[in-house]
């Protein structure tokens, strides 16, 4: 840092000042900070950290204090994400439109011309949605309104009446194509969307067929023959391409299923879970016999299919955004239990002798 930056205080923080006490509060991360400080008059201190001033301007203009504290003191609150940095200024169309984004962006970064570089890394990014439905189609509003412009839809099925109650579709668009009916909300929501539309259903030679290049991630929410198979496939593909992947989840009765975040050769891969759920199942289930039933339906909850495609999409926007250190369900295999409004979490280490995450041949 040099006493030349400028920095400004972020416009998600609240500051409350009690004798020598300042307490700062973080509206988007719903963080507190508390700190104790000998300055007299620190909230006029603070609002000389406008973004136009430079660290010695204000030395000159507050006056009686050393340059070495200030500096100490701007590193913690800039560290803490309490000042960031403006080493540009937004753009003025930008900023108009989208700032409630832009503030949002502003708590993973600690300087203006990173939050503008994950903005136009959210636009060019490119997200492949494998299966529509409940949580697939969510997801897609979701991310579209947070700025993808860019997506893969991968689904054969058609809009049924009674997708209408959990699914974002409209009377309407019954007897439609998912995919094309999707695609024309997303257009209402930003008119730069572009979609490549698949129609067809994931199978073991999907890739072969369609070997979408510069995808940036996929996210599957197919459950057709079972989300473990499509989970597989996309897992594999993902794994040899590098490429971030996430299983949806969804709702099964009163068990919310959030799916794991999978970033290749880092955290725990779909082959590590796999391993370790069935050591799991097979203590669990020891001496349970399955009883088969044939068409056997159930029932669904739209709320609760919305945790699992908005804590996705939360996600998604992390590793859009570059910042896969932040995950919540990477290592985790979650359920939200309606019953007793719980999270139940068991966590997926990363196994060292994965048949897959050994396979990295970069």
């Amino acid at each position: 840092m040099y006493v030349t930056d400028k920095f400004r205080l972020r416009q998600s923080v609240g500051i409350v000042h009690h004798d020598d006490t300042v307490e700062f509060f973080c509206a988007n991360t719903r963080e507190i900070l508390k700190i104790r400080t000998p300055f007299p008059n620190i909230i006029g201190l603070l609002n000389l950290f406008n973004g136009q001033n430079t660290i010695d301007d204000i030395v000159d203009l507050y006056g009686n204090i050393e340059k070495s504290q200030l500096v100490k003191l701007v590193i913690f609150l800039n560290q803490n994400n309490i000042l960031i940095q403006q080493n540009i200024l937004y753009p003025k169309d930008i900023l108009d439109k989208e700032y409630r984004l832009i503030n949002l962006l502003e708590d993973y970064f600690s300087n203006t011309q990173s939050v503008m570089n994950a903005f136009y890394q959210l636009q060019q990014s490119k997200v492949m949605i494998v299966g529509l439905g409940a949580v697939g189609s969510m997801i897609a509003v979701y991310l579209a309104k947070n700025g993808v412009c860019n997506f893969v839809f991968v689904d054969n099925d058609i809009v049924d009446s009674s997708n209408l109650h959990r699914q974002y579709y409209f009377e309407h668009q019954i007897g439609l194509s998912k995919s094309q009916s999707l695609y024309n909300e997303l257009k209402n929501i930003n008119s730069n969307i572009q979609v490549n539309i698949i129609n067809r259903l994931l199978s073991e030679d999907f890739f072969d067929d369609f070997n979408v290049e510069e995808i940036s991630l996929i996210i599957n929410c197919a459950d057709e023959p079972s989300v473990d198979v499509t989970s597989r496939i996309i897992a594999q593909y993902a794994m040899k391409n590098h490429i971030p992947h996430i299983v949806g989840g969804g709702y099964n009765l009163h068990l919310t299923l959030i799916g794991q975040s999978i970033i290749p050769f880092k955290t725990a891969c779909f082959e590590c879970f796999n391993v370790a759920l069935k050591n799991l199942n097979q203590i669990e289930l020891k001496n349970v016999k399955k009883l088969h039933r044939e068409n056997r339906k159930l029932g669904s909850f739209s709320p609760l299919s919305g945790i699992a495609s908005t804590l996705a999409s939360l996600d998604a926007f992390k590793i859009l955004i570059g910042r896969d250190d932040l995950l919540q369900q990477a290592n985790k295999r979650i359920e939200f239990n309606l019953k007793d409004h719980r999270f139940n979490v068991i966590d997926i280490e990363k196994n060292p002798d994965c048949k897959w995450c050994q396979s990295d041949e970069r």
